[in-house]
């Protein structure tokens, strides 16, 4: 009975890791990225306000940020297709960015990004940022 239980916390397991994989691997930038733009993003980066003269509105973000100079550090691309670490996006998204503060900015704005959201821009950046 105990190697039937332990066999199921296995299986429990390496499903929860499956699906995890399942939801960063292939991100679309469409699908995937988007969306959380949309949500936590566009507030201060959008149609109507474009901080860092950056727009991540649907239909001009992916073009504002692949191989794209940043405004504040001109030397690091925006996003770095297959390198996250080189890509100023995915610094300032962990608070790492060589200048400036992190985003999103603040709890009263859009708050920060949760885990997932963390993972599937990684993923999408680490992956070569597709469209």
């Amino acid at each position: 009975m105990r190697n039937r239980v332990v066999v199921l916390a296995w299986a429990g397991f390496a499903l929860s890791v499956a699906a995890s994989l399942a939801q960063t691997s292939g991100s679309s930038f469409s699908s995937a990225v988007q969306p959380i733009f949309d949500r936590k993003c566009t507030k201060c980066h959008g149609m109507k306000d474009q901080k860092a003269k950056l727009n991540l509105s649907y239909g001009n973000a992916y073009a504002a940020l692949v191989n794209v100079p940043s405004t504040e550090v001109p030397g690091m691309l925006r996003v770095k297709p297959g390198d996250p670490e080189a890509s100023y996006l995915w610094l300032k998204l962990e608070h790492r960015a060589p200048k400036g503060s992190g985003m999103p900015k603040g709890f009263f704005f859009a708050g920060h990004l949760n885990q997932q959201d963390m993972d599937t821009i990684k993923a999408w950046i680490s992956e070569g940022a597709q469209p």
